[in-house]
């Protein structure tokens, strides 16, 4: 064979090899991924075959954990709390009576300024109200003088009569009708001076009341007429509270719609605070009536709390009108109620019972009453009853749980608003 052929040969041969290889490559491109992942799942197989087994857990979910608080019966005095406005019992526009051009002005005739009842707050020109009745008692003087002389007149003419001896005389003959003209012209007179010193009086503006000026309308100057306002003013004496109260608050406080107070029965005492000056203030009062009507879009009944002596010295500040107050009234006689924390009462109508066999009994109740610690019970919770007073998500009746006294137990958080916002909507 010569070279030729050879070379020849060799390119057949290296021709019929190269597909071989192709195939080969293409082939292991394809197993390697494959290889790889039959290596990791052999790994992984070894690994969970030769590492530690998992603690098993029990299948049956614990019941939670809850604190409770047993209620207890003891007396108790049903109170209502209410808020109101402080106003003065009496309040009253001041206007002059006669007219004239004021010329003299208290120096406590300004707002805030005190006065007791009888006091002058300010005078009007009186001069043309003196000449008045200096011309009245003139008029009356003339008057008088008139009647006298008729009566004079009217004793000769009777006189005269009798002297005739001709029996009774005529009223006529005595000259009655003159003298009855003479007694009425001395009234008119009379009642002539008697206006015109009532008209120098008023020009006196005078306090009908002791109390305090909230307003002043006219100063020294001015020219008022009759009728014109003058100023405004209240009355110290008692401040009053007017308080919305529900059905339940009066009947907690025995009181019904349309009470008045009397010496018989004064009323239930009530205690009036506000925070003023950085400091909280008291007051006591009691509540002297309620109104006669009912309001028909809240159906409330409106009472009214009477604080005497607001302005009294022996307070550190006085009882203004205007304050906003809170009012605590006190309840009727003492009756046996059941208390429990006031973290017992949930979204205010539920109580979360813990019966005997650690469920739970979810019961719906009315609060007689209800305060930042503790909510006291007329019915539907029993002495001795144990109430959940932690949080509980979800509860359902029948739902067991394990129950913790929260006197013997350590201390956990209570409940948060927001917790309990959070109970509520769920």
């Amino acid at each position: 064979m010569n070279k030729m052929d050879f070379s020849m040969a060799n390119a057949d041969e290296a021709g019929a090899e190269r597909p071989l290889l192709a195939k080969a490559k293409k082939a292991a491109i394809y197993a390697a991924p494959l290889l790889v992942i039959l290596g990791g799942v052999a790994g992984v197989g070894i690994l969970v075959a030769t590492g530690p087994k998992p603690e098993e857990k029990d299948k049956a979910p614990q019941p939670p954990a809850v604190q409770f608080a047993v209620a207890h019966a003891r007396p108790a005095s049903i109170s209502v709390n209410v808020q109101g406005e402080a106003r003065p019992r009496i309040e009253a526009a001041l206007a002059a009576q006669v007219a004239g051009r004021i010329v003299w002005a208290s120096p406590a005739f300004v707002e805030g300024g005190a006065f007791r009842e009888g006091d002058t707050l300010a005078r009007i020109d009186n001069a043309d109200y003196r000449l008045a009745v200096i011309r009245a008692q003139s008029q009356v003087a003339q008057a008088q003088e008139g009647l006298a002389r008729e009566e004079a007149e009217s004793e000769l003419a009777r006189q005269d009569w009798q002297a005739l001896g001709r029996g009774d005389p005529s009223p006529l003959a005595v000259r009655e009708p003159q003298l009855a003209q003479a007694r009425a012209a001395l009234a008119a007179a009379q009642a002539s001076l008697r206006s015109a010193e009532l008209d120098l009086e008023r020009t006196n503006i005078r306090a009908p009341f002791t109390g305090r000026l909230r307003e002043r309308r006219a100063n020294i100057g001015d020219y008022v007429g009759p009728g014109a306002p003058v100023a405004v003013m209240f009355s110290t004496d008692a401040m009053e509270i007017r308080v919305p109260l529900t059905d339940a608050d009066l009947a907690s406080l025995r009181t019904p719609v349309g009470f008045s107070a009397s010496g018989a029965q004064p009323g239930p005492a009530a205690h009036v605070s506000v925070v003023s000056g950085g400091r909280i203030r008291t007051w006591e009062g009691r509540l002297v009536r309620t109104e006669a009507t009912v309001d028909a879009r809240t159906r409330l009944v409106y009472g009214v709390i009477q604080v005497p002596n607001p302005f009294a010295t022996t307070h550190a500040a006085p009882l203004a009108p205007g304050m906003f107050v809170t009012a605590q009234i006190d309840g009727s006689s003492r009756e046996s109620m059941v208390a429990a924390p006031r973290s017992a009462l949930k979204r205010n109508e539920y109580v979360y019972v813990v019966q005997a066999d650690n469920t739970i009994d979810v019961r719906q109740v009315r609060p007689a009453q209800t305060t930042a610690d503790e909510v006291l019970f007329r019915d539907g919770v029993a002495d001795g009853e144990r109430l959940v007073v932690s949080v509980l998500t979800a509860p359902r009746e029948g739902m067991t749980v394990t129950p913790i006294d929260r006197e013997g137990a350590a201390a956990q958080p209570q409940a948060q608003p927001a917790q309990e916002e959070l109970e509520l909507r769920r």
